[in-house]
């Protein structure tokens, strides 16, 4: 029997620490050599008939049990699973204040003292050996080496939170935590931090899982370096680590469960409102990156996933669903095919995907819908396609499954161009929309003018230009001379000759009647009007040269150089009657080269 007075466990106490407690009191320099004198050491057995031990020494009944691990621990720092039999490290800081051994420091996977932020120490600087459970005493060595001049090692801010965790010690520490975890800890905190660190582990056999627990504090720190970044750099760690086992997993695997595998089921298998967080990023993960058919447990919503079924995508695209499987079949659409253990296809497609469907979908319209764009009849419809302004897409050249002709954006963008070259314009106007077989039974007028439209030359009034296209006004006479020029052929009407050359109409219609100038006749609105080729001009002007431009040329008059033709025999032609005057006078260019124009011409010229 031991002495009468006894200590009591403290809170938190570990039971190793409250029997070296309990040795110095009876004055034994060593717990081993204490529990020995009783025919007990420190162990398994110890705890498992705490009831006869506590008998044996004279403490209250629960004395023990209320501070030993256990299988089935309500908290984590008492789990036997986790409980260090290779090594007892201590807090150096704690030591020298007179606090208990913790009960978080049995744990194989807590590496610091929260209280102080040290690192825990479990080998003695002079016997070089490792403090043991069952050995040394409350404040020293098995050797007698002070356990308060260990060294003191600071530790971060991850090290602490994985420690603080584990030790249900609320810490500021946690809040690098995933929230969930920052003010919970759950019973099995410590099989899911192994759960994460041995997954970042492989074993000699190559598989992960089954990493036996570390020995030491060093073999620890370790071990977690993986788990701790999992843990304190969330969310994107966990979510890296969740992408990564998807990429490399079997492709051809259609379930999330499948691809994951084992990692998965762990995972999943963890329960509470502490893994709320890892469920809920895991979730995140499949719904953005997952191809499969099936999620499993994972928190990944169908109308959250950027993966989705062909049936649901063809609702979207309100298509029918065997377009799509045709489409990715084809290899015209990316996407995912999969076949399932029950023969079952699957077809699967990322929502990118059919956003850009959908949006080439709304890009390329039918020709209603162009019509309708452009506010113009069936008929204009026809003449502006058939001309080729606008361009119809043929099946093979359109994006996968658009049924479209038309490109709306160029259409619109076509529309811009035109309005961008806009101008003010006098005078009457004519709408596009009035531009019609109701106007004119031209065809060829019509198209003729919708071309000069479409390239620039027949510009709309700046006014009309905010509406739509078929709104846009422009000017009648430049769409009346289009058409005259459509029905009279290609050349020049006198006026435009008139403007070409600066010579009167007047001389140019009497040289037309006189046959000098070939032309051609044509009739509009009731009357005969003239036009005349370009090469016919070119013709005539190789021939002759009016005498009044002569005259210019050479500053003389008219009548002084036909005086002077007179007297060489040479004969002027073209010369008509306007009133009492005669005009018109064409020479001959064969005829200028006979020396006619003299000094006295000249003289009489500056006169």
């Amino acid at each position: 029997m031991i002495a009468s007075v006894l200590p009591s466990p403290a809170p938190q106490e570990s039971l190793d620490g409250f029997l070296k407690r309990l040795s110095e009191v009876e004055f034994w320099p060593d717990v081993s050599d204490f529990l020995g004198s009783f025919g007990l050491c420190y162990g398994r057995q110890l705890i498992e008939n705490a009831e006869k031990v506590e008998d044996t020494l004279g403490l209250p009944t629960g004395t023990l049990r209320s501070i030993a691990p256990t299988a089935e621990p309500s908290e984590p720092a008492k789990s036997w699973r986790f409980e260090r039999h290779h090594s007892a490290p201590v807090c150096p800081e704690c030591i020298s204040s007179g606090k208990p051994h913790h009960q978080s420091w049995r744990h194989s996977l807590v590496t610091c003292c929260v209280d102080h932020a040290l690192r825990l120490i479990d080998q003695c600087p002079m016997c070089e050996q490792v403090f043991l459970p069952g050995r040394g005493s409350y404040d020293s060595c098995h050797c007698g080496c002070p356990l308060d001049r260990l060294e003191h090692i600071e530790v971060g801010d991850a090290e602490k939170a994985v420690s603080a965790l584990i030790a249900g010690q609320m810490h500021p520490a946690r809040s690098c935590l995933p929230p969930s975890m920052a003010f919970r800890t759950p019973s099995d905190i410590g099989e899911f931090i192994y759960f994460l660190a041995s997954g970042q582990v492989e074993t000699a056999t190559g598989k992960q899982g089954k990493t036996p627990f570390p020995r030491d504090v060093d073999e620890t720190l370790s071990f977690l370096v993986g788990a701790t970044d999992l843990l304190c750099q969330w969310p994107k760690r966990f979510r890296d680590e969740v992408s990564q086992r998807l990429q490399v997993a079997d492709p051809t695997l259609s379930s999330a469960p499948a691809r994951l595998g084992r990692w998965y089921q762990r995972l999943i298998a963890f329960d509470g409102q502490a893994y709320n967080d890892f469920r809920a990023a895991l979730g995140e993960v499949v719904q953005r990156e997952f191809d499969g058919a099936y999620v499993g447990g994972a928190d990944a919503p169908s109308e959250l996933r950027n993966w989705i079924s062909a049936a649901e995508a063809a609702k979207l695209l309100h298509i029918r669903a065997e377009r799509l499987v045709d489409a990715i079949a084809k290899q015209h659409l990316p996407g995912k095919q999969y076949l399932s253990g029950f023969g079952h296809s699957h077809t699967m497609i990322h929502r990118e995907t059919i956003t850009e469907v959908a949006q080439n979908r709304q890009r390329f319209i039918d020709k209603t819908a162009a019509r309708n764009l452009l506010g113009i009849s069936r008929k204009q419809y026809d003449l502006f396609t058939n001309s080729g302004i606008f361009a119809r897409f043929i099946p093979e050249n359109l994006p996968p499954l658009v049924d479209g002709q038309h490109d709306a954006v160029e259409l619109k963008r076509f529309v811009d161009d035109i309005a961008s070259n806009s101008t003010a314009l006098e005078g009457q106007t004519v709408a596009l929309q009035e531009l019609n077989l109701r106007f004119t039974t031209d065809t060829s007028g019509l198209t003729k003018v919708y071309c000069r439209i479409a390239d620039g030359c027949l510009r709309p009034a700046s006014s009309s230009t905010k509406g739509c296209f078929a709104e846009f006004q422009f000017s009648s006479a430049e769409v009346d001379a289009i058409l005259s020029e459509v029905r009279r052929g290609p050349g020049l009407t006198v006026q435009q000759v008139s403007e070409l050359t600066g010579w009167k109409s007047q001389c140019i219609a009497a040289w037309c009647k006189q046959g000098l100038l070939s032309h051609e006749t044509f009739e509009h609105a009731g009357r005969v009007g003239r036009i005349i080729r370009l090469e016919e001009l070119i013709s005539f002007q190789a021939t002759f040269v009016p005498a009044a431009a002569l005259a210019k040329q050479t500053k003389t008059s008219s009548r002084f150089l036909m005086t002077r033709y007179k007297e060489a025999g040479i004969e002027l032609v073209g010369a008509f009657q306007e009133g009492k005057a005669w005009r018109g006078h064409l020479v001959p260019i064969a005829d200028l080269s006979k020396g006619v124009i003299s000094e006295p011409a000249k003289s009489n010229g500056k006169g």
